[in-house]
């Protein structure tokens, strides 16, 4: 008899626990803040399912951005490369058509995409906001990328470095389809792959930059969002969030791409993302010679910020290194140093972020900004 019930309570919670079982999924929040005019959304634009060279199911990447976090989702399957097509029919529209409810149901913005695989020196191009991805099915390369325009598309070149490194990876057909108007953008990330030339070429050709995962197997084998290991994701700073804002945002060039607890972009966008994110606590300051202050400096961005010392502040002692660590506060310590006079004046700290990259190797300059009250000796 107790066997019995035990049974029955075992199958009672059972089903109990598979009639609310979506109720224990668990999203990551990412806090990126928005910036004035603009909602901040986190988007990831280059991704396979089995229907090209991917080993997950298209209604499966809508789930696993709902997790991870993300706002929009395009899913990329390759036109040219179909190693699964002995085991799938291959419908270049069917990826969106079987996501799509899923992307609704979970709020997700789901953006019906395509790549276009050609060998070096041309490349592999993603293209977005298709009508239908079936039509790129074609053999001249150039054609197809002139196809994806036709239907409004925007395009960008993935993973400019893969096979040919630094300047080597440019060559007459991107500088064509630059003069053409063919390639809006380039992946300055690709997954953890970081490409300097590509950045270089965006700020010279006032390309978009973006960051994508470029994901193929499950996204939990490479990244652990609850962990803090966020996946490569472009930020686009659009009106609202609808396809038609995120499409208007990224051909407006404001993006900033994320990887690594690494953000890259135009310091016209990387500044006020950083600004909203920091909150000094504590800005009015008292100090006397040799006296300490501490200021509280929350961070509710999820990227820990590394600060460097660019300079000194009269009057004031500062460490020459901070971070701020993702989601938490710090206390900086101030002493004050070499006061002769006494009196109130807004101050300045200068640092640079050294993982804000506004250019290679250059970092986004900013200023933690105090009002401090001095008080000099005798």
């Amino acid at each position: 008899m107790k066997r019995s019930f035990c049974r029955n309570l075992l199958l009672v919670t059972a089903v109990i626990m598979l009639a609310v079982g979506t109720a224990f999924a668990q999203r990551t929040e990412l806090s990126f803040p928005d910036i004035e005019g603009y909602v901040t959304l986190a988007c990831d634009l280059h991704s396979h399912t089995v229907f090209s060279d991917g080993s997950v199911w298209p209604s499966m990447r809508v789930d696993e951005a709902w997790r991870d976090g993300l706002d929009v989702l395009a899913i990329t399957d390759h036109i040219e490369y179909l190693p699964h097509k002995d085991d799938i029919i291959i419908n270049f529209n069917r990826p969106y058509e079987i996501a799509k409810p899923e992307a609704d149901e979970q709020h997700i913005v789901l953006i019906r995409g395509a790549e276009i695989t050609r060998d070096e020196p041309h490349g592999h191009f993603n293209a977005i906001f298709l009508d239908d991805p079936k039509a790129l099915d074609v053999e001249n390369e150039k054609d197809a990328v002139r196809i994806a325009n036709e239907q409004g598309a925007f395009v960008w070149w993935n993973h400019p470095e893969w096979k040919r490194k630094g300047d080597t990876a440019w060559s007459d057909i991107q500088a064509e389809y630059i003069k053409l108007g063919w390639m809006q953008g380039m992946e300055v990330f690709n997954g953890g792959d970081y490409y300097p030339s590509a950045h270089r070429w965006c700020l010279e050709h006032k390309l978009t930059m973006l960051a994508n995962t470029d994901i193929h197997g499950p996204v939990s084998d490479y990244y652990n969002a609850a962990a803090g290991n966020h996946r490569a994701m472009t930020l686009v700073f659009a009106k609202d969030n609808t396809p038609e804002a995120v499409e208007e945002a990224l051909r407006a060039r404001r993006t900033v791409a994320f990887s690594r607890n690494v953000l890259v972009g135009e310091a016209q966008w990387v500044a006020p993302l950083f600004k909203q994110s920091i909150a000094v606590q504590h800005p009015d300051v008292a100090l006397k010679n040799k006296t300490v202050f501490h200021v509280g400096i929350h961070n509710s961005s999820p990227v820990t910020f590394n600060l460097k010392a660019k300079g000194g502040a009269p009057g004031v002692a500062f460490p020459g290194r901070v971070s701020l660590p993702a989601g938490k506060t710090v206390l900086l310590r101030l002493e004050g140093s070499g006061i002769t006079e006494s009196g109130t004046r807004a101050v300045q700290l200068p640092y640079e972020v050294e993982n804000i990259w506004i250019a290679p190797d250059q970092f986004l300059p900013v200023t933690i900004d105090l009002n401090v009250t001095f008080q000099a000796e005798g």
